[in-house]
């Protein structure tokens, strides 16, 4: 399947040109190697046509492979000297390689993959309301409370439901359905179907399928086992347990983190032994790599911030500002601390250390997601428009949010985006 209908069209002219399948003075020879001098463009999409420059190839086309990275390309034709070929997956950045029966050649620069990011409805109806269904059947009711949310390995959406006191969950087909919470607001432990809630707000899973669930004003972390029983992991008043933003989990150590809002940093508890290894004003979201590090985004300091893990002694370093001009509002895109945001909110982790940071819209240019690379920490907006508020499905800058706050990243590194002022789940598929 192809992206666009241009490409259909074009591989007709392109099959009329290039496969027919006599010689025209260029033969192949399998004691001589094959060689790719060059191709164009030197980037592109999915979709993108290749042309591609060398010698020694053949010209009957089920004898000729094309390759990024292992990944096999669509070949289109080859005539003499030159083979067409087509992007039909995700490359990333590699050589172009020409395999021909055993023998093959390698481009000696890098084709440059360019991702595109499609943003779909993966459910809610846009009312706010309580029902589950499959995709936009459904309805949720943030009600104005910063929800972030989990996935798991099964491409299972955790979401907590602010507005509707429920912790509900969406299947990779976009069926929606409630695992927790009667819809009470409150503070009772038991069945899923009678416990009660107090504006929960944040979703982790740990590595044994439990999901733990921050609350906003509930005091508590909650925990929610495999058959749906609803305990308290974590209660109290004052430090550590004001407001509840997010969790996360170290799957290594089995510590649960979370952020307190008004509690001025980050807590844990380990061992049953409570403590604030992070002491940073208003965390908003919190999520961690693999090595235990933790990203924050800091509220009235419009930035985001690393903290550094020690595994050897279990404590963080005091961390930096990888991105974001202290407590300067902007949209503007740039390397680290030349970049601004506009009371940035949730974050997410790809498996290539990829940071996605969402805004909170509302009354600040933030609807849309941006992207932060690990090498220089360059601040590149992906998704949506910042000052522009809305409901677009589409790619790119094309798409609208509307105060969008949690984000999760799955196992393909595609995304889901809690748009809170559109009472949806946005999903975005990188291609």
């Amino acid at each position: 399947m192809f992206v666009h209908i241009r490409n259909g069209l074009l591989f007709f002219v392109l099959f009329a040109s290039f496969g027919c399948k006599k010689n025209d003075g260029f033969t192949h020879d399998p004691s001589k190697p094959i060689t790719v001098t060059s191709f164009s463009p030197a980037a592109g999409p999915l979709g993108t046509e290749i042309l591609i420059k060398g010698g020694n190839f053949v010209t009957d086309t089920s004898r000729v492979k094309v390759s990024i990275n292992g990944v096999p390309l669509l070949v289109v034709g080859v005539k003499g000297d030159e083979i067409m070929a087509v992007i039909t997956q995700k490359t990333d950045v590699g050589p172009i390689v020409v395999a021909i029966d055993k023998g093959s050649g390698a481009s000696a620069s890098s084709f440059n993959y360019t991702y595109s990011y499609k943003v779909i409805t993966l459910a809610g109806s846009g009312t706010g309301g309580y029902n589950d269904g499959i995709g936009t059947g459904a309805s949720f009711n943030f009600n104005g409370v910063r929800g972030q949310l989990c996935v798991d390995d099964k491409l299972n959406v955790y979401v907590a439901d602010g507005g509707n006191q429920r912790i509900r969950k969406i299947a990779a087909d976009g069926t929606v359905s409630t695992i927790a919470g009667s819809g009470i607001n409150g503070h009772v432990d038991g069945a899923a179907g009678s416990a009660q809630f107090n504006n929960p707000c944040g979703t982790a899973i740990d590595k044994d399928g439990n999901i733990y669930v921050s609350e906003r004003n509930g005091n508590s972390i909650r925990k929610i086992a495999s058959d749906g029983t609803v305990s308290t992991y974590a209660s109290g008043s004052g430090a550590g347990y004001n407001e509840l933003t997010s969790v996360v989990i170290n799957k290594n150590t089995g510590a649960v983190y979370w952020s307190d809002f008004y509690g001025d940093g980050v807590y844990r508890l380990k061992n049953g032994s409570l403590d604030k290894p992070i002491n940073h004003s208003l965390p908003c979201t919190i999520t961690m790599d693999p090595q235990g590090n933790i990203y924050a985004t800091h509220y009235d300091d419009q930035q985001v911030w690393k903290y550094t893990y020690n595994a050897t002694t279990d404590v963080f370093d005091n961390g930096v500002a990888i991105a974001g001009t202290s407590h300067v509002s902007g949209m503007a895109d740039g390397v680290g601390t030349a970049a601004t945001f506009a009371r940035p909110w949730g974050t997410a982790l790809d498996s290539k250390g990829n940071l996605y940071v969402s805004g909170q819209g509302g009354g600040d240019k933030s609807n849309c997601v941006r992207m932060l690379t690990p090498d220089t920490w360059t601040v590149t907006t992906i998704a949506g428009v910042g000052d522009n508020t809305g409901y677009i499905d589409g790619f790119n800058s094309d798409a609208r949010f509307n105060q969008p706050t949690g984000i999760a990243v799955d196992k393909n590194n595609d995304f889901y985006v809690l748009d809170m002022g559109n009472n949806r789940i946005r999903k975005i598929i990188l291609q």
